[in-house]
């Protein structure tokens, strides 16, 4: 372990949906903890914006990748992208998401199933598969999963969403024990109500508010930036000895 075992200089990390909310704030820890960086996101203007200030402030390489995981047939470039201009990948954070609307278990569409599931679950899943078949930190990577504490407990009409991050909780564990021999860990850090657009509706409604701070520890809502923490922490070699964890970043919500 070097003098400061969270440094992650010379490390490249692969981040999707990295412009915004947790995925921008994850970005800009793992660079300022020394890594280069691989921006993945739908929109082309803003991962070129996010690069762009990414490398200006912090003095390292950033790379826009244009692509939706929830595609399949996109994941295998993502991966060819970022090997291609940086030789490896050490660190995948999995933080692409999509929420359903807000609705019972019942109601759900096939079509909406497949959608969030897609995004939820498989893809997490696939770049995590292309990531390990391009030598993911040649035998010491990490594998950081962003999942939430709703996947933790029963949410009423968050049941889908719920589900997919429950899946994602128990995939993280499993593929922790099956690619430990490799010397990969694979953790997850499971947020609570973080004050991001993902939040929006809950943060700016004073009803909604309300209710959720009252259930929380620490009396507030997270903000992003706590999110990432546990994540260059769980990038690093400071974490060299944690996987198969889910951190949770709740407030004390699910203590």
């Amino acid at each position: 372990m070097s003098s400061n075992p969270f440094s992650l200089v010379g490390h490249v990390a692969l981040v999707t949906g990295g412009t915004r909310g947790i995925g921008l704030a994850t970005v800009r820890g793992l660079a300022r903890a020394g890594a280069s960086i691989a921006v993945v996101a739908r929109t082309a203007e803003a991962t070129k914006q996010v690069t762009a200030e990414i490398e200006r402030e912090f003095e390292v390489e950033a790379l826009p990748v244009v692509a939706d995981v929830g595609h399949e047939d996109e994941i295998a470039g993502i991966v060819e992208s970022v090997t291609a201009r940086f030789g490896r990948i050490d660190v995948l954070v999995n933080n692409a998401g999509a929420s359903p609307p807000f609705g019972a278990m019942i109601d759900v569409t096939p079509k909406l199933f497949d959608k969030i599931m897609a995004v939820n679950v498989r893809a997490p899943l696939s770049l995590t598969r292309e990531a390990v078949r391009a030598g993911l930190g040649h035998g010491g990577g990490s594998v950081i999963n962003i999942v939430s504490a709703a996947g933790l407990k029963a949410e009423p009409f968050m049941g889908l969403y719920s589900a997919a991050k429950a899946a994602m909780i128990s995939a993280t564990k499993t593929l922790a024990r099956e690619l430990g021999p490799q010397g990969i860990r694979v953790n997850a850090v499971a947020p609570g109500v973080i004050n991001t657009d993902f939040s929006k509706l809950i943060v700016e409604t004073p009803e909604l508010h309300k209710a959720v701070i009252g259930k929380t520890a620490l009396g507030r809502v997270g903000e992003a930036d706590e999110v990432a923490g546990s994540v260059v922490w769980l990038a690093s070699a400071a974490a060299s000895y944690t996987t198969g964890s889910i951190i949770v970043v709740d407030g004390g919500t699910v203590a």
